[in-house]
């Protein structure tokens, strides 16, 4: 067995701590699934974690998506000296199809599920206070919360901020700590979401799933399924740790890029299942159409006008040739009652 390598400071305790719980006090009150590709230089630590969390009552469900490195030791190694955690070894297929299988290997009887990405880490409170708050509003089926940046080495950075917009009074708003409740319209323009947030199972139950054939949209794709069910809730605490580094997906700016048509079809085109979710599908598309997107062109325009005073060259100005029409078109759709 290879043991996996951690922190100095952690590792000389952690064989004795791990001994030590194998004996589960008290059924599971939440699911941490989190799908593994080639992790093993940043899984231990979210492992640990997990492991660290002031809620003992979990289950970690961690997913081995074909890797070619050690994750799979590092996976048996905190299998076998906590009984909390289980490992699943399966054929690459992608983080949606891995989230999906793991929720399958999940307790039926455990009432919430955190999806955590394999490269992230939790704070000692999180499952704590966020099922607490879960189990306080039984009417929240999603909920949300802040994150820090995490450097490679575990630095906390101190940085990042989710940011949600709602429609305004005239123009779009962007929802402050204390709103919590965030409506089907911040998701469908693709705000607000992100793997930092606790879902209950029954309403999980009733969505599709995990969308496999758009990644990294899938988050976006499943926030608005969540919020087309439920009410969705943030709190401001920074629970979630996200990890930077050169290699996560994310830095692939190309392909988020080429994926997100995708997931606007999607959603542009859902067919509702009932009258409620007709007017919500339909305001929000007017709203990210005629409001969202033209204010978010303007903005990203005076941006790279900025770059274009800076550096002047011909791809720029195409582009923000693109943008201020493309605001226009929208505004002026606004303005017809398109």
């Amino acid at each position: 067995m290879i043991r996996p390598t951690l922190s100095e400071e952690t590792a000389q305790s952690q064989a004795e701590t791990n001994a030590a719980r194998v004996v589960r006090c008290a059924p599971p009150v939440v699911s941490v699934i989190v799908p593994c590709r080639n992790s093993a230089q940043f899984l231990p630590f979210t492992i640990e974690s997990v492991l660290r969390q002031e809620l003992p009552d979990w289950e970690l469900i961690l997913v081995d998506d074909g890797s070619e490195d050690s994750t799979w030791d590092i996976i048996k190694y905190y299998a076998e000296a906590d009984l909390r955690v289980r490992g699943f070894r399966k054929s690459q297929e992608g983080t949606g199809k891995s989230r999906n299988y793991g929720f399958s290997k999940s307790s039926s009887t455990v009432p919430y599920l955190f999806f955590l990405d394999h490269d992230d880490q939790l704070e000692p409170e999180a499952l704590a206070r966020m099922s607490a708050y879960l189990d306080k509003h039984g009417d929240v089926g999603l909920l949300g919360c802040q994150f820090q940046e995490l450097s490679a080495d575990g630095v906390k950075l101190g940085t990042g901020k989710r940011s949600r917009w709602a429609p305004g009074k005239l123009f779009p708003h962007q929802l402050r700590d204390d709103e919590i409740e965030t409506p089907f319209a911040t998701f469908y323009c693709g705000t607000g979401q992100g793997p930092f947030a606790m879902y209950r199972r029954s309403v999980f139950l009733q969505t599709d799933g995990w969308e496999t054939t758009f990644w990294p949209h899938e988050d976006t794709d499943m926030f608005c399924q969540m919020a087309l069910l439920t009410k969705v809730h943030f709190l401001p605490d920074r629970f979630y740790l996200k990890r930077t580094h050169p290699s996560q997906g994310m830095s692939d700016e190309t392909r988020v890029q080429q994926a997100y048509p995708a997931f606007r079809a999607k959603w542009d085109n859902r067919q509702p299942r009932d009258s409620r979710e007709a007017a919500l599908l339909r305001e929000a598309k007017k709203y990210y159409y005629t409001m969202h997107r033209p204010c978010r062109d303007l903005k990203v325009a005076s941006e790279t006008l900025r770059e274009w005073l800076a550096e002047p060259n011909l791809g720029r100005l195409r582009w923000i040739t693109h943008l201020l029409t493309s605001a226009v078109r929208g505004f002026l759709f606004s303005r017809l009652g398109a």
